[in-house]
């Protein structure tokens, strides 16, 4: 998976953000797809698939942007078979993964949905301790898209007995790599609830009621200042990564309450295609709904 790179603060510029948000609904067209590379070449090019520190801050500027991409997964695949002995198989995936020749997803009992394995090159399927890869594109891996809340880009995924893996072993730490799992995808949820955020604060700001911007009305101010509030502190427990189970949920609940508010606040132009505010809540109740 590679394209041209551009710097991810062009990228991810403020005027190109309304149009990554609609990067994740299918199917996906020819200008979309296009995109969709650059932001992985951008990501590659920054060091965001080999730099354990940008983990953390790039899941959440994805999840602010609503960009739906391997990234997660791929970050995490590569932290997993790092930790393995080394062996030829082993650094051939990981030197293509942090380079960003390859892309990854997980799949396992607890994850019967799969991000965007539309647009990795390798499935790798963890059962407890063991794991398998295998390439995508291999006959007997059959991918099934779920038309789901979220405009797309979850997927179940069957492998034939017979299809050969690249490599298998046991992980050396499964926790860990479930933990890694956990801990990116709050910190894309804080980034989801921080988008949802800034487009309702922005809202409240233009709307007028009774004569004065909706945002000078105490009660909406006050509810924004509450979840700006909880965000912070949402955000400080998924960067401190010594809970990420209790960081995942907590932003799980701040996602759909951030994303309801912002729906509410538009009112019934908030439902329309057209408008962010319905998307911010889709892709929260579906997100919050992986990686538990």
């Amino acid at each position: 998976m590679t394209t041209t790179a551009a710097p991810l603060t062009d990228i991810f510029s403020p005027e190109l953000r309304p149009v990554l948000r609609r990067l994740g609904e299918r199917p996906l067209s020819a200008e979309a797809a296009t995109a969709q590379g650059a932001v992985w070449a951008a990501l590659s090019e920054a060091g965001a698939l080999h730099e354990k520190y940008a983990v953390l801050p790039v899941a959440e500027l994805l999840g602010e942007t609503l960009y739906r991409g391997p990234y997660l997964d791929t970050v995490a695949a590569v932290a997993a078979l790092a930790a393995l002995p080394g062996s030829p198989p082993a650094e051939q995936l990981l030197d293509g993964m942090r380079c960003g020749d390859l892309a990854a997803a997980i799949a396992g009992p607890d994850r019967r949905f799969v991000r965007c394995a539309d647009q990795a090159d390798l499935l790798i399927t963890v059962d407890g301790a063991e794991f398998t890869v295998v390439e995508f594109d291999r006959p007997g891996v059959r991918l099934s898209e779920h038309a789901d809340l979220g405009r797309g880009g979850l997927f179940s995924v069957d492998v034939d007995a017979g299809v050969p893996s690249v490599l298998s072993g046991r992980l050396a730490d499964p926790g860990a790599l479930r933990d890694r799992i956990r801990s990116a995808q709050a910190a894309y949820l804080a980034g989801l609830s921080r988008g949802a955020l800034d487009l309702a604060t922005e809202h409240v700001r233009r709307r007028t009621v009774f004569g004065r911007p909706l945002g000078a009305h105490q009660s909406p101010a006050f509810r924004l200042a509450a979840l700006s509030a909880r965000l912070e502190a949402v955000r400080s427990l998924v960067h401190r990564e010594d809970e990420p189970a209790h960081a995942l949920r907590l932003a799980r609940e701040l996602a759909v309450d951030t994303t309801t508010e912002a729906l509410q606040l538009h009112g019934a132009s908030g439902l329309l295609d057209e408008d962010d505010a319905q998307l911010f809540y889709r892709r929260a109740l579906t997100e919050s709904a992986l990686s538990r």
